[in-house]
């Protein structure tokens, strides 16, 4: 378990470093754009639509390693106020419960990936096309849930130990 949890770690670390690169790349599109338009007279045309396809990228590959650190907010104002054993059975039942959404919108993302792909959505301006992007989503999404798993696993041994 410990070999697969390091290999989902690894993979999400390397979504992390792929999604900073996007955030780079947007950053820089974003800059020129700017200096073009203010300085030149001569903005980057499509602008918004790469930036709204880099933030894809940017979002969904980060949340697997988001929930590797921890990252994520939570409230817990009551439930560190119980016992540890207690804490465990209320994370793994949280942990249940966000894996059960992650898997309903793994499965949804697929099914509108499949029609945008089969529908050759492209970009307005640049003609890129979409489905790829929904790809991506499903793939951070399915990064997190492995990550959720390992999470859930580690609570439910907790809880069982006490």
């Amino acid at each position: 378990m410990k070999k697969l949890q390091k290999i989902v770690n690894s993979a999400s670390w390397g979504a992390a470093l792929i999604s900073t690169g996007a955030l780079a790349v947007m950053t820089m599109v974003l800059v020129s754009n700017v200096v073009g338009r203010y300085f030149f007279n001569h903005p980057i045309a499509g602008t918004k639509e790469l930036t709204e396809l880099a933030m894809v990228c940017v979002v969904f590959l980060a949340l697997a390693w988001c929930a590797v650190k921890g990252a994520h907010i939570s409230v817990g104002v009551v439930v560190e106020r119980f016992s540890p054993r207690v804490q465990a059975i209320v994370d793994s039942i949280t942990y249940l419960a966000g894996l059960g959404v992650c898997i309903i919108v793994v499965w949804q993302t697929i099914l509108k990936a499949m029609v945008v792909q089969e529908r050759g959505l492209i970009t307005f301006i640049h003609s890129v096309p979409h489905f790829p992007f929904y790809w991506v989503i499903v793939a951070g999404f399915i990064m997190l849930c492995l990550v959720m798993v390992g999470h859930l696993i580690q609570h439910l041994v907790k809880a069982v130990k006490g």
